[in-house]
């Protein structure tokens, strides 16, 4: 494998691996399985369900909107989130199918 590969391959691991640390929190995890169970949701509605505050909910929205894997729409003065797409699910799913198996 040449230099120019290694590197490549290096930076698309640490980058696969960043998305990994994202998925591994139990917030942002609540946060996608939600997200996963409606179309889309704003930061109160989420802070609701969740029980959390909606400053808590909107810094780990922002870091899954870094990490591509929420999107927003903007309705007047609300912003609403949603998964950003199907990727993001099956790895949930997948995810779940692995624990849940015996």
């Amino acid at each position: 494998m040449e230099d120019a590969d290694k590197r490549a391959t290096t930076e698309i691991m640490e980058d696969l691996a960043a998305v990994f640390k994202i998925f591994g929190d139990f917030t942002r995890l609540t946060i996608l399985s939600l997200l996963m169970d409606h179309e889309e949701l704003c930061v109160g509605d989420i802070a609701e369900r969740l029980s959390m505050t909606q400053s808590g909910v909107s810094h780990q929205l922002a870091l899954l909107k870094q990490s591509k894997l929420v999107r927003t729409k903007r309705e007047g003065k609300s912003i609403y989130y949603s998964i950003a797409d199907e990727h993001v699910s099956a790895i949930i799913r997948i995810g779940m199918e692995h624990v849940l198996e015996e």
